[in-house]
C-alpha cells in the first residue's frame, strides 16, 4: 500500500509516492513528462493542456485560459464548450481528469492521497472556501482516497526536516505561481505556525516569462534582422525554448535560441548574466517585497531564514539579489518538494469518507509524530538521506556525484560530506565542520543494501536491494546533492 502527495501547482503539478518500506518515487503526472502548467487552449474544438496549451497560448491567447486553478470556482470563461461557454470548475474537472488517469496508471493501488495546495486556499473567506470546496469535490469524484490537505509552503519545509531549522526562527517561503508570487511567514514553534500569507499578483510566471520572451525576441531581431512574429510556428516554437530557458538558464550557465527557416537557421547564444540583465526589473520588485515583508513580520528574538521554491529559485539573479541583502540564509527547494513533504506527513492519516472529514493543516503540527531521540537530533543537525526509488532490475555498479561516476567496489560503499580520506565518495566539499559519515552502501548477498552511518538520519531503506536508477538524496545544512545510481557494462 502507498501514499501519494500531489502537489497542486499552476505552473506544474508534481507527485511523489511513498511506499509501505518509506521509499518514494516521482510519478509523472504530464503527457510526455513535462510539467503540466494548469493552462487550457481549444485546439480543433477540444481542450488541451500542459506544454502544448502554453505554446498556443503565446500566439493564440484568445483561445487560451490559465485561471481556472488559481481563481477556482462556476464563473463562465470566454472558452466555448458543447452546450456554452465552459466555466472554470469545468475546465479544472477536465485537467485533474487526466492528472488522476495518469498516476492511477503507474500505480493503481493507493491506500491515500494527500494534497498540496497553494497558500489563497486556505484563507479564512468565502472565495478561499468555495475554491477549496470544488477541488476537495472534484478530487472525491474522481473517486481517490483523500485523506487531506495541507499548505503547500509548509509541506515543502517538512519535506526538507525541520530539526535543520532552530526553534524560534521566522522563515519566509518564496513561490512562484503562473499569476501571483506567493510570501509566506512561518514560525518555527514546535512544528511550523503559519503567521502570514501575502499573494502579490502580476508578479507571476506568465507575466515573466512574457517580458523575458519580449526581450530575448528584441535581441534576437537586433543580433539576427530576424522577427519571429512573422510566422506563427516559428513565434511559438521561440517561446517554447525561452520558457525552458527560464528554468534551466541557472544550471546550465548558457543556452542557444535557435530559429530555422527554409532559407536559413539563426542562433543567438544566451548566458546567465544576459538573463538576469532582462529579469533585474522583477527581481529588483519581488526583493523589495520580501524585505517589507521580514520589515513586517521578523521576530528579533530569533533567526530569519529565506526558502525559495525550486520554481523561484529558477528565476535568474533572485537568489543573488536576496543573499546580497545579509538578512539570513538563503536555500533553495528541489522540485517535488511539497508533494514530498505532503505524503511524508499524511501517510497515517486516515482516509476521509466525506469531504468534510478531510483534514486540513495550514501549518506543521508534530503532534502525535513520532519524535526523535536525542541521538536523532544529532543526526538530522549535519544531514540526511532518502532513497528515492526508481530503479527497474539491474543491479548498480557506479554512483554519479556532480557529474562523476564513482564505482561502487568491496563489501562497502561510504558517503560522507567534509574532507576524509574515510570517505569513498564526498557528497559536500564545501561543508566546514567535522568530516561526517552521511551513509553507507553494504553489499549483501551480490545486493547493495542503504544503511545509516553516523552522522545523518536515513529516511527510508531498502528491504529489496537497490537498483540502477534509484536515487539517493542527501540534504546537509545549505546544501542538497542527489547521487545517481548507474549500471556500467565493462
Amino acid at each position: 500500500m502507498s501514499t501519494l502527495g500531489i502537489e497542486i501547482c499552476d505552473v506544474g503539478v508534481n507527485g511523489i509516492l511513498i511506499d509501505s518500506e518509506g521509499s518514494s518515487r516521482i510519478l509523472k503526472m504530464g503527457a510526455n513528462n513535462d510539467r503540466t502548467p494548469a493552462i487550457a487552449c481549444m485546439k480543433d474544438g477540444e481542450l488541451v493542456f500542459g506544454a502544448e496549451a502554453m505554446e498556443l497560448s503565446m500566439v493564440y491567447p484568445r483561445r487560451a485560459n490559465s485561471e481556472f486553478l488559481d481563481d477556482l470556482s462556476f464563473q463562465a470563461t470566454m472558452l466555448d464548450g458543447h452546450r456554452g461557454r465552459l466555466a472554470y470548475s469545468q475546465i479544472a474537472y477536465r485537467f485533474f481528469e487526466n492528472i488522476v488517469r495518469r498516476a492511477i496508471r503507474q500505480e493503481p493501488d493507493l491506500e491515500r492521497v494527500a494534497l498540496a495546495v497553494p497558500g489563497h486556499f486556505l484563507e479564512a473567506n468565502e472565495k478561499s472556501e468555495e475554491r477549496l470546496g470544488l477541488l476537495l469535490g472534484i478530487f472525491k469524484d474522481l473517486k481517490l482516497p483523500l485523506s487531506g490537505l495541507v499548505d503547500m509552503a509548509a509541506s515543502s519545509m517538512y519535506s526538507e526536516g525541520l530539526w535543520n531549522v532552530p526553534e524560534g526562527d521566522s522563515i519566509f517561503h518564496v513561490d512562484l505561481l503562473l499569476h501571483a508570487t506567493h510570501i509566506t511567514v512561518f514560525r518555527r514553534i514546535e512544528g511550523l505556525e503559519r503567521v502570514h500569507f501575502s499573494r502579490l499578483p502580476q508578479y507571476g510566471f506568465v507575466k515573466m516569462l512574457e517580458r523575458f520572451s519580449g526581450a530575448l525576441a528584441n535581441r534576437f531581431l537586433k543580433q539576427t534582422a530576424f522577427d519571429i512574429t512573422a510566422d506563427r510556428e516559428i513565434e511559438k516554437a521561440f517561446h517554447s525554448q525561452t520558457r525552458d530557458m527560464l528554468f534551466n538558464i541557472g544550471r546550465v550557465g548558457e543556452a542557444s535560441l535557435e530559429v530555422s527557416t527554409r532559407e536559413k537557421s539563426r542562433q543567438m547564444t544566451i548566458t546567465r548574466e544576459i538573463a538576469a540583465l532582462d529579469l533585474a526589473p522583477q527581481v529588483k520588485l519581488l526583493t523589495q517585497m520580501l524585505l517589507r515583508a521580514v520589515n513586517d513580520f521578523a521576530d528579533g528574538h530569533g533567526g530569519i531564514q529565506i526558502v525559495l521554491s525550486e520554481r523561484a529559485a529558477s528565476i535568474q539573479g533572485l537568489k543573488e539579489a536576496l543573499a546580497a541583502q545579509g538578512i539570513g540564509q538563503v536555500t533553495e527547494l528541489p522540485v517535488e518538494s511539497a508533494a514530498f513533504g505532503a505524503a511524508g506527513y499524511s501517510k497515517t492519516w486516515p482516509v476521509a469518507t466525506n469531504v468534510e472529514d478531510i483534514r486540513v493543516e495550514v501549518g506543521i503540527s508534530l503532534e502525535g509524530l513520532p519524535q526523535p531521540t536525542a541521538e536523532q537530533l544529532a543526526r538530522h543537525s549535519v544531514g540526511q538521506v532518502n532513497l528515492v526509488k526508481e530503479g527497474k532490475s539491474l543491479a548498480p555498479t557506479h554512483i554519479v556525484c556532480d557529474g562523476l561516476a564513482y564505482e561502487m567496489h568491496g563489501d562497502s560503499f561510504v558517503i560522507g560530506i567534509g574532507e576524509s580520506e574515510e570517505f569513498d565518495l564526498v557528497a559536500d566539499r564545501q561543508y566546514s565542520g567535522q568530516p561526517t559519515e552521511i551513509c553507507r552502501l553494504v553489499l549483501n548477498e551480490d545486493r547493495w543494501i542503504l544503511t545509516e552511518g553516523k552522522g545523518a538520519a536515513v529516511d527510508s531503506k531498502s528491504v529489496s536491494g537497490l537498483k540502477a536508477g534509484d536515487a539517493l538524496e542527501i540534504r546537509s545544512i545549505g546544501q542538497r546533492k542527489r547521487l545517481l545510481l548507474i549500471h556500467c557494462m565493462l
